[in-house]
């Protein structure tokens, strides 16, 4: 197994956006300790939610296989559970992808919603992404 040692390469990246998954499938099952699950959890959720900002679930899913992200075993200690996140780099996006700040629990509880041509836009207080290939 090869080892290496990253070297100290500019750019350095200060703020990240970090996804959650838990051992637990698409399907409600739950696998004990299984941080494979996890982290594939994780992807999805990222997926799911930068598709939200005009880009394809495919384009997400390349970005990652591409983008200096980082993906962890966060937790394996809180049985059943093991949890696992993935960060990436939010100065590799030409825009604002953050959650919006304002009436938080009122975002969690609805989403964000989707709107007319495939992009998001957040009701009050956060990001508003626009895809400038989808402008007239």
């Amino acid at each position: 197994n090869p080892i290496f040692e990253i070297g100290p390469v500019e750019p350095r990246f200060s703020e990240w956006l970090v996804f959650e998954g838990l051992s637990v499938d698409e399907k409600g099952e739950q696998h004990y300790l299984d941080a494979t699950i996890s982290y594939k959890m994780a992807v999805l959720k990222c997926i799911k939610y930068l598709s939200q900002f005009g880009y394809s679930e495919e384009q997400v899913y390349l970005l990652l296989s591409a983008c200096p992200c980082e993906g962890r075993i966060s937790g394996i200690v809180d049985v059943p559970n093991a949890v696992c996140t993935l960060a990436i780099p939010m100065s590799i996006f030409d825009r604002d992808v953050r959650p919006p700040t304002e009436n938080v629990l009122e975002y969690l509880a609805n989403g964000i919603r989707r709107v007319e041509r495939d992009c998001c836009i957040s009701i009050e207080g956060g990001a508003i992404p626009v895809d400038p290939r989808l402008e007239d």
